[in-house]
């Protein structure tokens, strides 16, 4: 026997009610990639204005790997880059910009 006193009355002529929510999904763990330093610098680039990323985490990983985080971060930022040595150089002052994106990434930055 049911304890709800609603389950007694009519329901025929009742609008529909609100669909069921559909379950959150868990988001995946987000890894912590490390920390990258964000410089900008102007001196001895024609007074062309870049920000250069570079830090520990940057040195320690294979040539392939930063090409591949530079090609996604051009694509996001909109902007053009490149690798010198072992650092990233992104044309203009994107600072703030690549910051936001690091951390969505799971990295963490100086600023």
């Amino acid at each position: 026997m049911s304890q709800n006193p609603f389950d007694k009355l009519p329901s025929e002529g009742l609008p529909p009610g609100p669909a069921p929510r559909p379950a959150p999904a868990s988001e995946p763990a987000k890894l912590k990639r490390g920390k990258i330093v964000l410089q900008y610098e102007r001196s001895g680039r024609g007074g062309k204005e870049v920000t250069i990323l570079k830090g520990q985490w940057l040195e320690s990983q294979e040539n392939r790997y930063r090409e591949g985080l530079l090609k996604e971060m051009k694509k996001a930022l909109g902007t053009g880059g490149t690798c010198e040595e072992r650092t990233i150089v992104l044309q203009g002052d994107r600072r703030e910009t690549a910051k936001a994106w690091l951390i969505k990434q799971g990295f963490t930055t100086n600023l």
